[in-house]
């Protein structure tokens, strides 16, 4: 079987920012390529309980996990429980499972037929005769309409029949025809693949099916016998297996012809290529290998643009099933089988991407409002590469829950950072930077809140200390510090004079609002002689602490 999710319309690789509450594009590349198994995750494998001959192909979807295995169905759960197993099967060698994930389909070889299963009761719901078209053996899948690769071995006699499933009774509508083994088929957006296995040298027949009747584009040549095909980017481009070339090969489905070549495997000197499939996002070609002795086998993740190793792992003891790779969600899967007695297990990837990334974030132990805080972290990842320079995203929440705008900052090429924020007011300011990861590997993030004190202002006012009577005085202040911008507060001024004699007055001057910056001025005429202290209060307010000062100036009677 191969996926047939490809098949929408293109979308971009999202991920979920580690607020969880935006979606967002990640299109980073890291600039030194990690080392394939180092920092991952080890894959599994799981024993599913069960031997066979035939059989192996492997689909996912709705929690559930589902293994062909002839005369049965074996259903784990994505870890590889088991669920439950469909028996009294007839060679079940092929699955497909439905794109809105309600039925899987399999193809039961021996009985010649098709069967629907409802994938949450595991019930056979509908059974689909193929006597015309015997020996059923392969399934490609695009919504509702299935291409079933078929054929008994006798020459001539073997094609590829499409079934129209959304109908009471399926419709079979023939595609190709005049093969001896049952051909390879995938499908992905408007274009179907189909190859038959063995044949030397391989011809694989490509296909528009975006009407009912599938109209041939032409085919790809090559020179030696086909092992598996795929499809990848959206039907754009074919990918082979093929026996003595010891790599996967990626072909132009309008021109036809090669364009990248995937090895780069531990076994792909001396291995053979057995199965090869695209994951549905397009962010991954996965190639699997088997030893010339039948007796180790590797699974290789690429990049499917670079034809970069992004990742590999390898079995020891056991064969892997030809054209058994599956994708579900993050997960990969194939199946293995012991050679010697048939039984098969589970192979389970880690889930994409498939090394992880640590990001940490510092905050001051003290804050206070307004005032500018550096705060400073790195960005690591799992294999002990530099990250080069990468761009974070960062958030932050005021008190009342309100966001602040977004920002992006950037790190070094060692992954270190930092970033200034002056929080407005008082209360609890949260903070989280993440980095979306990227092919290679897993976004993380991290957060911190800080608690901003009220900010305490040092009030100055600066002027003449003396004066004359009738002559006007003039008056500076501030109380704030350089780059600060400050919420709207009240200053008042007062005047308290005591004359020569002893005796004293007040009397309020004036309110007046500083500027954001905190500065401000006033000015005062005096008309008695004697000693003039100007009081000066800042009222404060959520933001900033009350503050008070003084400025004595002698105010001197002129000679006549």
């Amino acid at each position: 079987m191969r996926p047939s999710t490809s098949a929408h319309t293109p979308v971009s690789r999202r991920l979920v920012a580690w607020a969880g509450t935006l979606l967002l594009t990640a299109v980073l590349l890291v600039t030194q390529a990690p080392t394939a198994a180092a920092g991952a995750t080890a894959a599994t494998v799981i024993d599913l309980g069960v031997a066979a001959d035939r059989g192996g192909d492997v689909v996912g979807h709705n929690g559930k996990i589902f293994v062909a295995a002839d005369d049965r169905i074996v259903v784990t759960k994505s870890d590889g429980a088991l669920i439950d197993t469909i028996s009294g099967l007839s060679g079940a060698v092929a699955l497909s499972v439905a794109d809105n994930g309600r039925k899987v389909y399999a193809a039961l070889r021996d009985s010649h037929e098709v069967i629907e299963i409802d994938i949450t009761t595991l019930a056979i719901t509908k059974r689909v005769g193929l006597t015309a078209y015997p020996c059923p053996s392969t399934l490609a899948q695009s919504y509702e309409r299935l291409w079933v690769g078929y054929g008994c071995g006798q020459a001539g006699e073997g094609g590829v029949v499409a079934l129209e499933m959304w109908r009471s009774t399926p419709a079979l509508v023939p595609v190709g025809s005049g093969a001896t083994q049952p051909p390879l088929v995938a499908v992905a957006g408007s274009t179907l693949v189909a190859g038959e296995p063995g044949a030397d040298p391989t011809s694989i027949s490509v296909y528009d099916v975006s009407t009912a009747q599938a109209t041939p584009r032409g085919e790809i040549r090559a020179d030696t016998s086909l092992r598996d095909l795929a499809l990848a980017d959206y039907g754009s481009a074919a990918l082979s297996a093929l026996a003595d070339t010891h790599r996967f090969d990626a072909w132009d489905t309008t021109t036809n012809a090669k364009t990248r070549a995937y090895d780069s495997g531990e076994l792909s000197e001396h291995g053979l290529p057995t199965a090869v499939a695209a994951s549905p996002n397009g962010a991954y070609v996965v190639g699997g290998w088997n030893s010339s002795a039948g007796d180790a086998a590797e699974l290789v993740v690429y990049d499917p643009a670079t034809a970069e190793v992004i990742y590999s792992a390898d079995h020891q003891g056991k064969t892997l099933v030809a054209g058994s790779i599956a994708f579900y969600g993050v997960l990969t899967y194939a199946v293995l089988k012991e050679p010697d007695t048939g039984r098969m297990h589970l192979w389970r990837l880690p889930h994409s991407p498939y090394h992880a990334s640590t990001l940490t974030m510092t905050a001051p132990f003290e804050a206070t409002a307004l005032k500018q805080l550096t705060f400073s972290g790195r960005l690591t990842l799992s294999t002990g590469a530099l990250p080069g320079v990468q761009t974070l995203e960062l958030y932050r929440w005021l008190p009342d829950g309100t966001s602040r705008p977004f920002q992006e900052i950037t790190t070094a090429a060692d992954g270190t950072y930092q970033f200034t924020d002056a929080p407005p007011s008082t209360g609890a300011f949260k903070y989280q930077v993440y980095w979306p990861g990227n092919s290679w590997f897993r976004g993380s993030g991290s957060s911190v809140t800080v608690t901003m004190a009220k900010y305490q202002p040092t009030l100055t006012v600066t002027g003449l200390a003396t004066g004359n009577v009738g002559e006007r005085l003039e008056f500076n202040g501030t109380f704030g510090a350089d780059g600060i911008t400050f919420p709207q507060t009240i200053i008042t001024v007062s005047r308290k004079v005591v004359s020569p004699d002893g005796t004293g007055t007040s009397t309020g001057l004036v309110k007046l609002a500083p500027a954001a910056d905190g500065s401000f001025s006033f000015s005062d005429t005096p008309t008695t002689a004697g000693e003039h202290t100007y009081i000066v209060k800042l009222f404060g307010n959520s933001t900033i602490e009350p503050a008070s000062t003084t400025h004595v100036v002698t105010v001197l009677q002129p000679p006549a």
